[in-house]
């Protein structure tokens, strides 16, 4: 027989004897590796799992809340702001009205002592005429001597 055939000859697997040995050693180890190490390792896994899906799922909600928190806060600011600018333009309405009396009064009181003064020019003006009107022809005389060197 040449090699090539010899090797077809043999078989790949033998089967014997030995083949139960190692098939009760398999289940020997199924039996008593399977409570002590894989259960453990698999209930292991599964909490690794839970608790990155949980982890998962409360940064997404934190996240939601967080979001909502925010435009919560963003309205809350904006109402703010309308209620400084409210506050603000009252405020700025209630300065121009008092400025407005302010000013009516000042301008009253002014008008009052404009009157005033001019009554009493007026008065003084008339006193100063009367006074003056009867002496205009003695006046005009001695200022006609004064300019003309003589008497009219």
């Amino acid at each position: 027989m040449d090699f090539a055939s010899s090797l077809l000859a043999i078989p790949v697997v033998d089967i014997d004897g030995t083949m139960f040995v190692q098939g009760g050693i398999y289940i020997a180890l199924v039996v008593i590796l399977g409570p002590l190490l894989f259960k453990p390792w698999l209930a292991a896994q599964a909490r690794r799992v839970e608790a990155v899906d949980g982890a998962l799922a409360k940064a997404k909600t934190m996240r939601v809340e967080a979001d909502e928190l925010a435009r919560d806060y963003e309205e809350r600011l904006d109402q703010a702001r309308e209620r400084a600018h409210g506050v603000r333009s009252d405020a700025r309405h209630d300065e121009e009205a008092t400025q407005a009396k302010t000013l009516a009064a000042a301008r009253s009181e002014a008008n009052d002592g404009l009157a005033e003064q001019r009554d009493r020019i007026a008065a003084e003006t008339q006193q100063a005429r009367e006074a003056l009107g009867d002496r205009v022809d003695e006046l005009a005389q001695e200022i006609t001597t004064k300019l003309l060197g003589r008497a009219s």
